[in-house]
């Protein structure tokens, strides 16, 4: 496969504009097009809002489980970067291509419409699937939509592909991405009375130092190596209370998240702080004002990718991409949805995760090719094999 056509592809794509508050049916409907014209059957798969969807498509026998090669159709905002070109428009720099979604994912997926001509031909035996979702860089709705549909299909795939940037090697594990926003109301009096008030910055605060404290438990609990942070962690990023220096804040929040190793309960976890809050906070708190509370609300809570399930098509796969050693990576996916409809999954694609959610990012020519080189060894898998597993 020509690499020119894939960068085409890729420079069409990133001009869709597919923050994930933005629509991305418009992005979809190109990429349904392109896939029917290459004679995969598809299917646009619509959220309630009418602005977002899903795109699954097919090629071959349809009463055979089949390979799925899958990836989130947004990117992330470009407001207050750095950014030197266009985020929007592709451009080089030498071996480099530029632009928001280069590497996260919109690099893989140029890769599988601009291969999908010779997948669908080669897909007699065993099908082959796209799917694409929307929303994955928020609250992951467009899998847990397409997952859950999977997994009432008379005939699921038999393997899946998620095309998130790892430098083209095979990752059999992630870490799940648990988001929490929680809201603490207080009661507000002068700060010179402030026996009489409750602050609820003080009380966010206190609930922040719990959860560090939890982490510096986690740090002794045993070792996952090959993370690059090889615990479970918790971290408070975005924090927001208080009116004025003299007055008891009548409300804060602030969100936090969980990143669990596979086999360890983010739930198990936020249950801990709640009981902290319940036992340790809410009393005092309550007995000043009737009024004061604490709410933990989930953003989203995607589970990790445990490779307990995925072994052997992990080692079916690394010969076809030059991998020596299957990865695990501490940022989330949303292979934990697809694993949990029943489907073996392994992270797989283009592109180098620090530069993703970046300024000026970036996808490599020998990245793109190599991911090119990657389907087409699994096109040929498909033609001389009944399965991936």
């Amino acid at each position: 496969m020509d690499l020119s056509t894939s960068i085409d592809c890729l420079e069409r794509l990133v001009a869709f504009d597919t923050v994930s508050t933005r629509p991305n049916l418009p992005l979809i409907e190109w990429a349904a097009d392109r896939l029917d014209a290459a004679g995969m059957q598809t299917r646009i798969q619509r959220a309630e809002d009418g602005l977002h969807a899903n795109l699954y498509a097919s090629a071959g026998p349809a009463d055979v489980p089949g390979l799925m090669l899958s990836g989130h159709s947004d990117v992330v905002p470009v407001e207050g970067q750095d950014w030197h070109s266009d985020p929007f428009t592709l451009t080089r720099r030498d071996d480099r291509l530029i632009a928001r979604g280069a590497a996260d994912m919109k690099g893989f997926i140029a890769c599988v419409v601009a291969m999908a001509p010779v997948l669908a031909k080669r897909a007699r035996r065993q099908p082959v699937h796209v799917a694409l979702s929307y929303n994955e860089e928020t609250d992951m709705q467009g899998m847990r939509v397409l997952a859950a549909d999977l997994a009432s299909a008379p005939v699921r795939p038999a393997a899946c592909v998620i095309g998130e940037p790892t430098s083209m090697q095979v990752v059999v594990a992630n870490k799940g991405a648990a988001i929490f926003r929680c809201r603490v109301r207080g009661h507000p009096v002068h700060s010179s009375l402030r026996d009489r008030g409750i602050s609820a910055v003080e009380i966010a605060a206190e609930m922040i130092a719990f959860l560090n404290r939890m982490q510096e438990r986690l740090n002794t609990a045993e070792r996952h190596d090959g993370f690059e942070f090889p615990f479970t962690s918790i971290h408070a990023g975005m924090i927001q209370g208080g009116t004025a220096h003299n007055i008891t804040a009548a409300e804060c929040s602030f969100v936090f998240e969980i990143r669990a190793l596979p086999g360890v309960s983010a739930e198990a976890l936020l249950g801990e702080l709640q009981r902290h809050c319940d036992e340790n906070l809410l009393p005092g708190m309550r007995a000043v004002s009737a009024e004061c509370g604490i709410e933990i609300t989930p953003v989203v809570n995607a589970p990790g990718l445990d490779d307990r399930g995925n072994r052997s098509l992990a080692a079916a796969l690394m010969p076809l991409c030059v991998c020596r050693e299957p990865g695990r990576v501490s940022f989330g996916t949303e292979a934990g949805f697809v694993t949990q409809a029943g489907i073996p999954t392994v992270v797989c694609g283009p592109g180098d995760i620090a530069v993703a959610h970046q300024p000026d990012e970036f996808v490599t020519d020998e990245q793109l090719s190599r991911c090119l080189d990657f389907l087409d060894a699994l096109g040929h898998r498909l033609e001389q094999s009944d399965t991936l597993r």
